[in-house]
């Protein structure tokens, strides 16, 4: 029984050192707050909730932590999940609030404009919320209008861009052309060399074909004469015939 009891105080005691350590790291969160050391109070006050027991939420605290320190983005997510779990809509409304105060620090009008407006449903009479959903408006449309001042320009640019992308085609079309002209002209000048080379090479030039005409008339000179000369021999040889007698002498 003694060892139970022992064994039990124990146990309590540490629990209550838990206890004491979670809490003891939030209230030094919260006086680095104060003293305005912003990156050891967030550091401090993550740790806490970390060691916290279940059901403890000190996503308010971290998230004006955060917020000061100037990671908007994490005060946001801080200050949203400080909103799904508080007990009352005007401590929601209020969570909200900061929702849309970490938006527009990060210049999403749009976004804190919703948030403002979450907030109003949840709390229509707070004027310091009605004010900033005022001011959320007033930025969004000068941004809008920024942003269509600055379309004329990325239109005229594009316009620009395409301008010189069709004169770049139209010049490389004109190189291409002139190009293939000259490859053209190329191929002519090597087709006549070809031709003026096959006719230097060619056996029967004109001079040899007037040699070969005029060999061919001599030639058939010398046969005309040649058959001229074997007629006047048969001529000559039926007269010889002609003198001899019937007897078969010849006078």
């Amino acid at each position: 029984m003694t060892r139970f009891v022992t064994i039990l105080s124990l146990l309590l005691m540490g629990l209550n050192t838990y206890s004491q350590s979670w809490q003891d790291s939030l209230r030094k969160g919260k006086d680095l707050y104060k003293e305005g050391k912003y990156d050891q109070a967030y550091s401090t006050l993550l740790e806490a909730q970390k060691i916290a027991p279940q059901g403890v939420d000190l996503s308010k605290d971290i998230g004006n932590a955060a917020y000061r320190k100037g990671d908007y983005k994490m005060a946001r997510s801080a200050f949203e999940s400080a909103a799904s779990n508080a007990e009352t809509s005007v401590d929601q409304a209020e969570k909200w609030h900061n929702v849309g105060n970490a938006q527009m620090k990060q210049k999403d009008y749009s976004g804190a404009v919703e948030s403002y407006k979450k907030a109003l449903r949840l709390d229509p009479s707070n004027e310091k919320t009605r004010y900033n959903l005022a001011e959320a408006k007033r930025r969004l449309q000068q941004q809008q209008e920024e942003q269509q001042k600055k379309q004329p320009n990325k239109d005229q640019q594009n316009q620009d861009q395409q301008n010189k992308n069709q004169q770049q085609g139209q010049e490389q079309n004109q190189q291409d052309q002139q190009q293939q002209n000259q490859n053209t002209q190329n191929q002519n000048t090597q087709d006549q060399n070809t031709q003026q080379n096959s006719g230097q090479q060619d056996p029967q030039t004109p001079s040899e074909k007037l040699s070969d005409k005029k060999s061919e008339r001599l030639l058939e000179e010398l046969l005309k004469k040649e058959m001229e000369t074997k007629r006047k021999m048969r001529g000559f040889e039926s007269q010889e015939g002609k003198g001899e007698s019937k007897t078969g002498k010849k006078w």
